[in-house]
């Protein structure tokens, strides 16, 4: 456990600070859902950007970032610490290391103290910034379907005015296509969801006993007993009476696709985050999007990606010594 929490000065954040835990990915494999449920444990700190993307930094090319991702994370840290940091924002771009250690500067003597961020799994750079910074830290890893991963992502584009692809498998192919590749300058769907290296990354540099594995599927069979296993990993009393209630990140589709394009690219939707408190935004949610008549995934195109997938998730099954077959998989999806 981190017993002082760095101040924010610049001299003392040369060296930075790290957090007794990360969650590290993945991209729409319920960390936010898990961010939130941690954030309801008196033994937890977590810092009020979900994802500051702070060890990842070495891997962003903010010049090359699609303007929809631009828009996301435009945050200006600095005024916000400063202003008091009264509102939980979803995500930033956190390069100072001033600024980063000042987002766990209201944590208490003796709490625990966390972060969620799923670029740490893909973006090369993070396992080895982490392991600098305190090669102590536990190492989590939220893990899904891959297919259904990719799925929820799209659907989740759909949602937020990235794409107006309507073929999912075609929207795939576009996008790993696309000549510039990274976080936040293209959607990385199969990227995303090549769990093997990502894990092998951590496992390189953290004992195997410091890296854990959860798997969303297990999750939302049985919330309680993998949040659990989780308090118990990163060192904290179980809470048995704990509230899991709440839908974090719903899907959902654009009651009118070009609408909400326009209304995306042009930072509308931004604006209204950063002004609207997150309570209140329940209505303007409900005149954009809709819950009702969600697309399914046609079973060719899952089939179809899935191919792509197999053998990293033979090759993760021997790492885990797991057969994750038993989770993932067409008869999975097809179920």
């Amino acid at each position: 456990m981190n017993p002082t929490v760095p101040t924010p000065d610049k001299e003392e954040a040369k060296t930075a600070f790290c957090p007794d835990f990360l969650v590290v990915g993945v991209v729409k494999g319920g960390t936010t859902a898990l961010y939130n449920l941690l954030d309801r444990h008196p033994g937890i700190h977590l810092p009020p950007i979900k994802e500051t993307n702070f060890f990842a930094r070495a891997d962003m090319r903010p010049g090359d970032f699609l303007r929809e991702y631009a828009l996301d994370v435009k945050l200006d840290v600095g005024k916000f610490i400063h202003g008091g940091m009264k509102e939980v924002v979803h995500i930033a771009q956190v390069a100072d290391p001033a600024h980063y250690a000042a987002l766990f500067a209201h944590a208490r003597p003796g709490q625990v103290v966390g972060e969620v961020c799923p670029s740490y799994a893909v973006c090369p750079s993070a396992a080895k910034a982490i392991h600098a910074a305190s090669p102590k830290s536990r190492i989590i890893f939220m893990l899904r379907d891959p297919v259904q991963r990719a799925w929820s992502q799209y659907i989740m584009n759909l949602r937020e005015g990235k794409t107006l692809e309507q073929d999912f498998l075609k929207e795939v192919e576009q996008d790993d296509k696309r000549a510039r590749k990274g976080w936040g300058v293209n959607h990385q769907y199969l990227a995303l969801g090549r769990y093997a290296e990502q894990v092998e990354r951590y496992l390189a540099l953290f004992p195997k006993e410091q890296v854990h594995i959860l798997l969303h599927e297990r999750f939302k069979e049985d919330p309680m007993a993998t949040m659990r296993h989780l308090f118990s990993t990163i060192g904290v009393a179980p809470m048995e009476a704990m509230d899991l209630s709440g839908k974090f990140n719903e899907a959902a589709v654009p009651r009118n696709a070009l609408l909400n394009r326009l209304l995306v690219r042009s930072g509308a939707i931004s604006t209204v985050k950063a002004l609207v408190p997150r309570r209140l935004r329940g209505g303007f949610k409900e005149m954009l999007y809709s819950r009702k008549q969600m697309p399914t995934l046609p079973a060719d195109q899952a089939a179809a990606v899935w191919s792509y997938y197999e053998q990293d998730v033979e090759r993760l099954s021997r790492l885990m010594g797991v057969d994750l077959l038993q989770w993932w998989g067409p008869k999975k999806q097809q179920a």
